[in-house]
Formats: C-alpha cells, structure tokens, sequence
C-alpha cells in the first residue's frame, strides 16, 4: 500500500484513493449492484460520498447510477466533478475518470479509444471497460459492422487479469461470445457467472440470448420465468427480460401468453425501466405480434405513441429511430413518419448517425409497409440486412428487421422470398424461428393475400388466425 493512509484497493485489487476503507466497501458494493443490474447502488454510493466527500472514483459512480435512473444531466456534473478530483490522482484513477467523463458528455469515439488504452495499460479497470461492452454500449451504438467481433476481441484480451472465477467478467464475456456465434463458449461462461452469482440479471440476460441462438424457445421460456420470481420489478432490467419471455412465446405461437406478458411487465404502464428501454421493447412487440395476427385495442399503440410524444420529440440514437418508425407505422401517423425520415436525413447530413444509411433504409422499409407497399418494404430491407449490425442491439432484437422483411415478401404474395430470407436465418441461428414459424406469419398454412395481410394496426382489419 506503501505509506499514503488514503490508498486503498478496490474489489479488482486496484490502489484507489479514498479517506477511508468503509467508503470503498461501499463503493465496491455499489459497483457490484450496478454489475449485477441490482436496485439500490445509488443508496450504497450516497454513502460513500458521505464518508468521503472528495472521492474521486465514488463521483464517477454515481454519475453511473444516476444514468441508470435516467438522471442525465445529474450524470454529467458528478462525472465532470469525479473527473476534476482526479485531476492529481495517480494514473490509472485520472485516466478512470476522463474515461467516464467522455461517456457521459457524449465524446463516444474519443471514448471508445481511451478504453482501448486503458484496458491494455490496466486490464483490470473494469469500470472503463464495461462502457464499451453490451449491445448499446460504445460499440454497441458506434456503427461498426463487425462490433459483436471488436468486443470480443477487446475481452480477450484481458482476459487473462480475470481468471475463471469471476462473475462480472464471466457474465461480459460469455454474452458477447453468444452474441457473435459462438454459444458453445460462451454459455458455459454465464451459467458459471450464474453459479457465482445467482441474482445476476447481467447474466440471466445473456443466457436468455443463448436459449435464443439455439433455438430453445421453450426452455429459455421456462428459464426467465423462474428467474425473474426472484427479481424486482422496480429494476433495471425486469421489464426487458420479461419482453425476452414475451418474446419466445409468440415465436413458439403461443400469442394470448405473449400478451398477458406485455400488459403485466413491459408496456409503458407498468415497466419502471428506462423510456429507451421500454419504448424500444413495446414498439417491436406489438409490431412482431401484430405480423401474426395478435389483436391489439388501440389503446395498446396509443400508449407507446404518449411515451414518444413526451420523451422522444426528435430523431436520436439510429437504433431508437427505427423503432419509433415502427410505432408512427402501427399507429399510421404518416406525418409523423415524414418528419422522422426528414430529420434522420438530416442527421445523416451532419454526420451524426453512427450507423450510416441503414437507419434511412429501415425507416423507409417500415414507411413502406405501413402504407400497404409491401413489394417495395421488402427489397429496402433485404438490401439493409447486411449493414444491420451497424445499428446496435442484439441478434434478437435486430431479427424484428428481418421478421419484417418476411412479412413484407408475403404479403406481397412471394412467398418464395419469404421462405428464403428465413431460411438463411434458421439455419445458421434462432432455428425455433422455422418452417412452423414462418407457418404462423402466413396466418395459416401458404394462405396470404393483400385481403387477409392488409391490416397492420389491428383496430382496422384484424387478420384471421390459423384454423
């Protein structure tokens, strides 16, 4: 420790400058809630900062858990704050803190570069390097193609300061190999992290997302429910594991206990996750429920749009784009539509949309298929389904871009095509999503016409379901 009374060591067994050991047991303790997707990381910091007023790292800490809450601006003075009380500190809390710094004041690329450097000077940093990982962190939502692969490659190559036992690190790094095709390594990774931590909703997140890449509709089904008996509804990540379990039961065509899930756990109503979140998992279900010929009051649109309305004015984040465009299509605001792909036009202009062109193709696709152009929505989104990593999420929540591109080839009446964008998806992954699936898309066995498909917002023309 040498002779500074104020150095300490973190959970990682990294020096950390604080005026006590209490407080980094709780800023340890906060970190781990945080890590876990657990409530009340806030409470544990608060009490840190009340020990130690001057914590550097406890600042940028609860500039985290602010941004968890959704609290953005409060994010960025405690990052901007954490930040100036490391301006002394030794190198690898500095470099800590600038890193948060970046994230929270929305410096992503230069942030994403200094993570790289950090994790190779201090691999054990485990706080820098979470912001890159996930599906909307910073590779995540950086465009890049190839963005599953980079992450990986990143946790490679600090894996070695991690060992086999710990259940942060194992939860990362098992995600993000199933995430990039490789579920044989990476789920023995999360039922270990499991193991080590049961209430570890990070996690239970990524084995979802396996049961999904094989293809195990119905156990992943059965494993989230189970999990969540145990899991707070006011956390962060309830209602989108929730959506996880929606999700598997309309693929497998069980739709009445799909949307008993969405009106108890995921609508704008009920969920207490972040709007983003809740706007992102609503739009695609009610939009992958309703190309099955689930029935839905308007109310079930209506809602969503309320949640747009007062928390999304303008085009953002190319991920969160495309889904608003589902909803303005489900709820056939086609003014709305317009001024969505105007502004991502100009966004695109300015060169503030990560993902490049995509995100236009996508919006333009759904704008199609919500005026009944199902030829021309189908050949916009086949073309964008190999730029479609650019845009972030996961596997499955990109797969709603391709289950659209489906719907569209069969309501167009090529069914031939529909079959084909399919098959290239089942038999390299999600195999539950199969000949019996694309059966339910039909809404009865080869039976699609303009009649029977015309209706996508289900207040106009409901579409009969299978015999």
């Amino acid at each position: 420790m040498g002779s500074n009374p104020h150095m300490h060591r973190d959970r990682f067994g990294q020096p950390i400058t604080a005026q006590s050991a209490r407080a980094v047991e709780l800023y340890d303790d906060a970190i781990d809630c945080m890590f876990a997707l657990q409530r009340g990381s806030g409470d544990l910091i608060d009490g840190a900062l009340d020990l130690d007023s001057g914590f550097a790292l406890g600042h940028c800490a609860k500039a985290r858990s602010l941004a968890g809450v959704g609290d953005n601006a409060q994010a960025r003075d405690y990052a901007a704050r954490g930040r100036d009380l490391a301006a002394n500190l030794p190198e690898r809390e500095r470099r800590h803190a600038e890193i948060v710094s970046l994230v929270f004041h929305g410096e992503s690329t230069a942030a994403l570069d200094a993570v790289r450097d950090h994790a190779a000077a201090y691999p054990r940093d485990a706080v820098p390097l979470s912001f890159a990982l996930g599906v909307y962190g910073l590779f995540g939502f950086g465009g890049f193609k190839d963005f599953r692969e980079r992450q990986v490659e990143l946790l490679q190559t600090v894996a070695h300061a991690y060992g086999e036992d710990d259940w942060w690190f194992l939860a990362s790094y098992g995600w993000a190999l199933v995430e990039a095709g490789r579920s044989g390594e990476g789920i023995p990774m999360l039922d270990r992290a499991l193991a080590l931590r049961p209430d570890n909703a990070n996690a239970a997140h990524g084995r979802a997302h396996g049961y999904y890449e094989q293809g195990a509709a119905q156990e992943g089904e059965a494993f989230i429910e189970a999990w969540l008996s145990g899991y707070d509804r006011r956390a962060i990540l309830h209602a989108h594991l929730a959506w996880h379990q929606a999700l598997f039961a309309l693929q497998r065509g069980d739709g009445d206990r799909a949307q008993a899930i969405y009106r108890d756990s995921i609508r704008p109503a009920v969920s207490e996750t972040l709007p983003m979140f809740t706007m992102v998992d609503c739009a695609s279900f009610l939009l992958r429920a309703s190309m099955v010929g689930c029935d839905f009051e308007a109310a079930q649109w209506d809602e969503v749009l309320r949640l747009i309305e007062e928390r999304f004015p303008k085009p953002g984040i190319p991920f969160v784009n495309t889904h608003l465009a589902m909803v303005y299509g489900g709820v056939e605001d086609h003014e709305a539509m317009k001024n969505l792909e105007q502004g991502v036009a100009r966004l695109l202009d300015e060169g503030k949309q990560a993902s490049g062109s995509v995100v236009a193709d996508i919006c333009a696709g759904i704008a199609a298929y919500g005026k009944g152009g199902y030829r021309d929505a189908a050949q916009v989104i086949r073309r964008a389904v190999p730029e479609l990593a650019r845009l972030g999420g996961s596997n499955a929540q990109r797969d709603v871009y391709v289950d659209l591109a489906v719907s569209a080839s069969l309501r167009a009446g090529d069914i031939a095509a529909a079959r084909e964008i399919a098959k290239q998806r089942w038999t390299r992954r999600a195999g539950h999503l199969d000949d019996a699936w694309l059966d339910r898309q039909c809404g009865g066995e080869n039976r699609v016409s303009a009649t029977t498909a015309v209706a996508w917002r289900h207040r106009l023309l409901p579409q009969p379901k299978p015999p």
